[in-house]
């Protein structure tokens, strides 16, 4: 098998305990114009992929000292290997083995012995996908290897409520999609807030997290920092030590709990709190759909125009984008909605009246609005704000 790899030729590596296997696929791959590259193992494959990147893996699952779903985990939780698609080709026919694969990661699940033209076909598809072979902001939310809804949510200016709308759409979340896995992440090291809000003290998973090495944040690691609310999501919470705002300068460490997190979830809410730090652009990257909340305040709209301004000159996708209108001044100190369209050149998509009250008697029950009074004005407006981020979006 070639080891030269031609301008336009795509690469593949195969990899595989069986001899049979390998000349089959390879030659089988090689005839289309693929660069065939083989691996016997998993301690193989590692070593391989870090010396000269494939455009695609084809990964048996039974093979010694590392098997498939380990080596799928590790190149998922590597910022540097996560884009890789990865095909899971193996003998193990039961529904459970084919979930275990899709969970770890693995873009597909096919099994042996299988028609020819059925892995041409898959490969191809694969390869041209967007977020084949980099993760663009370009291509934001089209390259994750699941079809995980993850969303961030921010503000250009703080105050204007971001984490309680992140607790609140979670749970909205939750109640929409009974029984489907929630996760709510803080991603603001030093900065937390979310803890105080649901009856949490000294939080350190965000921190302890990001104080490790790319490699050492796999989802064994990440499910023990994880806490379970009493409402059935789960969160990551950042602390609120002052020092911790240091580990903001941990991108690669954020990159791989967020990949690792939209793993395990079907709906991924990240709290990003103000601004765009290149660590938030990382998580960004993820990011299906963006919640940018606003206020009708002609101070912070000053705030949430730099915002936007900011995400276009980093390729966020506007279509992506879902304004969401939060009443947080003074009737006679509010701008319009059609005002504040035109100020911040986007359509508002959500309104949020203003509820005190209730926010209150959340806080103290240490729960979500929408879980506090389910019935309330403001659980509708975010369930319909839930609905607004299933919509498709525009290719």
């Amino acid at each position: 098998m070639s080891s030269q790899r031609p301008n336009a030729a795509q690469k593949i590596l195969i990899v595989d305990d069986d001899l049979d296997t390998l000349k089959l696929v390879g030659t089988t791959l090689e005839k289309q114009g693929f660069i065939i590259v083989a691996a016997k193992d998993g301690m193989e494959t590692m070593e391989i992929v870090s010396q000269d990147m494939p455009d695609l893996i084809i990964l048996d699952i039974m093979m010694p000292q590392m098997d498939g779903y380990e080596v799928t985990r590790r190149l998922r939780a590597n910022p540097e290997t996560a884009h890789i698609p990865i095909i899971l080709f193996t003998a193990k026919g039961q529904v459970q083995d084919k979930v275990t694969g899709l969970d770890v990661g693995a873009n597909e699940y096919i099994t042996k012995p299988t028609h020819p033209a059925e892995l041409i076909a898959r490969v191809r598809n694969l390869l041209k996908q967007p977020g084949s072979n980099s993760l663009k902001l370009s291509q934001i939310g089209r390259g994750t290897s699941k079809l995980a809804t993850v969303v961030g949510v921010m503000a250009g200016k703080g105050g204007q409520g971001v984490s309680t709308l992140s607790v609140n759409l979670a749970a909205g979340f939750q109640q929409k999609f009974l029984g489907a896995q929630v996760i709510l992440a803080e991603l603001r090291p030093g900065l937390g807030g979310i803890s105080f809000q649901m009856g949490y003290t000294n939080p350190q998973g965000l921190t302890e997290l990001l104080k490790k090495k790319g490699q050492g944040i796999q989802r064994g690691v990440l499910e023990k920092t994880l806490v379970t609310h009493k409402s059935g999501f789960k969160m990551l919470l950042s602390s609120y030590q002052p020092t911790d705002v240091a580990l903001f300068s941990n991108g690669e460490q954020m990159t791989s709990i967020v990949r690792e997190l939209a793993q395990m979830a079907q709906y991924l809410v990240l709290d990003l709190g103000v601004g765009l730090h290149p660590t938030t652009e990382r998580a960004l990257e993820q990011c299906t759909r963006l919640i940018l909340i606003v206020e009708p305040d002609p101070h912070t709209i000053l705030h949430s125009k730099s915002l936007i301004e900011g995400l276009k000159k980093i390729g966020y996708p506007s279509d992506k984008i879902i304004a969401a209108l939060v009443h947080r001044v003074r009737t006679e100190q509010a701008m319009s909605a059609v005002d504040v369209q035109r100020a911040l050149g986007l359509e508002i998509n959500s309104v949020f009246t203003p509820a005190p009250e209730l926010a209150f008697k959340a806080i103290q029950m240490h729960q979500a609005m929408v879980v506090t009074e389910p019935d309330s004005f403001t659980a509708q407006q975010m369930l319909k704000l839930v609905d607004q981020i299933m919509e498709p979006v525009a290719a």
